[in-house]
């Protein structure tokens, strides 16, 4: 049992810089980044960067440090920050390359963005002021060489963005769907999802009800910051090989659940914002059908 992990939906113009080289055309002098806060919800936020040139940009967002102002510390507040970014970036590189794998991206590729990126910060605690920040990089020192953009956000309490979830069974397949309050698939939410089959929560688990169980699992995913996060629609084959994101293997007669939830502060059961569902089916070859918001088990057996 594993999670599901989506890759967003992206222009095929971003799909190319992100796999540019340093040998990207690309200027380190005389440079602007513009950046504007989009949205700002309990557990996430959407900003929007662009550089007035052809440019490497460094994107992050962190909590607030009290007593610490980045603009009086600006150059050692931002080399701070390609430091923690090469860190995690030599681990990254380090993992691949003890598994064989031949072709490694570039620090520029893998950490920077280049000339333009609408960006979703995940992973963010509710209530909780953070500084969403970026400036430009020379991609050949990984030095920064542009002014410090900064805001400070605080997330909101809880969710206020209102989502439900349609659920289809194809055969293997399996499909998601989050939807709006105009039933409107929506792209920019991130949610996370999760299958388990009955035997093994009742047998090897042996949790109350299922709802104990994701519950439990979607806040442990929350505090460790390891979720796979999706958005937008979703399709999965569950035959054991799938997209190697997930491997559950759907067998003939088991009963199985699937929790899917937003990934946008705690979760809430009931009401207008309500973003967390179970759905049960008894899966066969061949079977098609949908489920929705009336066939929400609540967590029930």
């Amino acid at each position: 049992m594993t999670m599901k992990r989506i890759i967003p939906i992206v222009p095929l113009a971003i799909l190319l810089v992100a796999a540019c080289s340093t040998e990207a055309v690309y200027k380190t002098k005389d440079v602007n980044l513009n950046m504007e806060i989009r949205q700002v919800s309990a557990g996430f936020c959407e900003a929007y960067f662009r550089t007035d040139k052809d440019a490497y940009f460094y994107i992050a967002a962190e909590k607030v440090r009290e007593g610490v102002d980045p603009f009086s510390i600006e150059k050692q507040f931002k080399t701070l920050s390609l430091d923690y970014a090469y860190k995690n970036y030599i681990n990254w590189r380090y993992d691949h390359l003890l598994k064989g794998e031949p072709h490694i991206a570039e620090f520029s590729s893998h950490s920077l963005q280049y000339v333009e990126q609408d960006y979703f910060f995940n992973d963010l605690e509710p209530d909780t002021d953070y500084w969403v920040y970026g400036f430009v990089v020379d991609p050949k020192t990984n030095a920064p060489c542009g002014n410090l953009v900064l805001e400070t956000i605080r997330t909101k309490a809880t969710s206020e963005i209102e989502v439900h979830f349609e659920y289809r069974i194809n055969g293997t397949w399996d499909y998601v769907y989050p939807l709006n309050s105009e039933g409107q698939l929506n792209f920019f939410l991130p949610w996370v999802g999760e299958t388990a089959d009955s035997l093994y929560l009742k047998d090897v688990l042996k949790v109350t009800t299922p709802g104990d169980y994701f519950i439990e699992r979607l806040k442990t995913l929350q505090e460790s910051g390891e979720a796979n996060v999706f958005y937008g629609m979703y399709a999965h084959n569950n035959d054991g090989v799938g997209d190697g994101t997930s491997h559950t293997l759907f067998e003939d007669g088991h009963t199985y659940y699937t929790a899917l939830a937003s990934f946008d502060g705690p979760l809430i059961f009931r009401g207008p914002y309500k973003n967390y569902s179970i759905y049960k089916f008894k899966w066969t070859p061949g079977m098609d059908c949908t489920f929705g918001r009336e066939d929400d088990t609540l967590g029930n057996w």
